[in-house]
């Protein structure tokens, strides 16, 4: 609480990872949360296709290159780990609707042995890009009970405070911890918590919250 944090839609869907070779300029191996993934993959293979056919591989590269001088955010960068979220309209707790046009959002970006850079320059970078879709930016301030209080009741009235947020947000701190970790918080709205314990068991429910 009190501190300063950059506040993004925390989008429902499925993670999606690519890492990036910046002296070969290569993407790959693809990646789950858990696992390698390609295109003959059950559940990430048209997510694969979608990034594959998509101009994300060009930008991406473009935006490494453009960034590795001396000054540089990508500046001695040998590995980038780019992260998704692949998810349609009517996605919810990662099951896709199959008639929904699906989307992939990039969502994080990770440095080795830098760590994940921070929210400001990831705005900067990305969601100004309008060849990238990135989750919306909703609030950059201080994480006090009000902002806190304002999401978690987004759909309590009549219309949503935040019409694009459903599942809840991602607060994220201008500031990388030891180890390379980026401090943030979830903070999820009230109709999501309870849509999810309608839909499935309260075992089921301790994973996907």
């Amino acid at each position: 609480m009190g501190e300063m944090v950059w506040a993004f839609t925390k989008l429902d869907g499925q993670n999606f990872g690519v890492k990036y070779n910046p002296r070969s300029k290569t993407f790959g191996p693809y990646c789950s949360r858990k696992r390698l993934v390609d295109e003959s993959d059950d559940q990430f293979g048209e997510c694969c296709k979608f990034f594959n056919n998509s101009c994300y591989r060009e930008e991406l590269a473009r935006i490494v290159k453009e960034n590795s001088g001396k000054k540089g955010i990508f500046c001695g960068a040998d590995e980038i780990h780019f992260y998704f979220e692949w998810y349609g309209e009517h996605s919810f707790a990662g099951v896709h609707d199959p008639n929904d046009e699906m989307h992939l959002a990039l969502i994080d970006v990770f440095i080795k042995k830098k760590g994940y850079i921070e929210p400001r320059d990831f705005y900067e970078l990305f969601s100004l890009n309008e060849k990238i879709e990135t989750p919306d930016l909703i609030y950059c301030g201080f994480l006090n009970n009000d902002f806190i209080k304002s999401i978690q009741c987004n759909f309590d009235g009549p219309t949503p405070i935040y019409p694009n947020v459903k599942e809840g947000v991602v607060c994220r701190r201008s500031s990388i911890l030891k180890g390379q970790r980026m401090p943030k918080v979830k903070i999820k709205t009230k109709w999501w918590i309870e849509e999810l314990h309608k839909r499935y068991s309260e075992e089921e429910c301790k994973e996907l919250e």
